[in-house]
């Protein structure tokens, strides 16, 4: 299947960026279990949250150990601007290291079947105009990727952590199972500005495509306002 990338992607109502130089951003948080989180109101995310067995366990150690350098200066807090260029690197890499691992299909997949993915769509959606706003998703045979903006009073760690629990209570039901789905932690990253918020939707609707992977083994939605802005293109 060629997976459809869109040209045009509109910027949500009253979109906001992310400079941690703007006075207008200084109200930012930070906390760190074994990733660092940077939380500003009104912004969004592009989180990513995977199966369990989705990356070895001497993978994930190796990139706890690399975050964890970071939680000293992240605590102190007023990052100087080479700081900022630094830190942005590092989620880069992180990025692309978690991204390639999970490309490669490891561990159980369950997601590849549609009837899960099932249980994923329903649970992102339920709090979908609410609590948050979706604004693009892929549900990848062992990961998810998710660009939404939380709105005010919920935070994203609620947002995923329903999420989450939703889809596993369905999914062991489903398999007569119980115990851990999900990775305890997910990988998030702020949306700094518009070229980023695009890239983002692009990518999501890549992967499926840069995985090799068939229409019957993932699931990609993008929100109306950029399905029409590309339609008859």
């Amino acid at each position: 299947m060629s997976w459809p990338i869109p040209e045009q992607i509109p910027l949500p109502e009253n979109f906001k960026g992310f400079d941690p130089e703007s006075p207008l951003t200084r109200d930012f948080e930070t906390y760190e279990r074994h990733l660092p989180h940077w939380r500003v109101p009104g912004r969004c995310y592009f989180v990513t949250f995977r199966l369990r067995d989705s990356i070895p366990a001497e993978i994930w150690a190796a990139m706890k150990a690399e975050a964890r350098q970071w939680e000293q200066r992240l605590a102190q807090g007023g990052l100087s601007t080479d700081e900022w260029a630094a830190w942005q690197d590092f989620q880069q890499v992180q990025l692309r290291k978690i991204e390639q691992v999970l490309d490669e299909g490891r561990g159980e997949c369950l997601l590849r079947l549609a009837e899960h993915r099932e249980v994923i769509v329903e649970a992102l959606h339920h709090f979908d105009g609410s609590r948050c706003d979706i604004l693009a998703y892929v549900i990848m045979p062992n990961h998810v990727h998710v660009l939404c903006h939380p709105m005010d009073g919920h935070s994203l760690e609620n947002l995923t952590r329903s999420w989450k629990r939703h889809s596993a209570d369905h999914i062991h039901r489903r398999l007569g199972r119980s115990g851990s789905l999900w990775q305890d932690e997910s990988f998030d990253r702020i949306i700094c500005d518009e070229e980023h918020y695009r890239r983002v939707v692009r990518y999501i609707a890549r992967n499926p495509s840069k995985a090799g992977l068939p229409a019957a083994d993932a699931t990609v939605w993008l929100h109306p306002k950029i399905v029409a802005a590309n339609a008859g293109m």
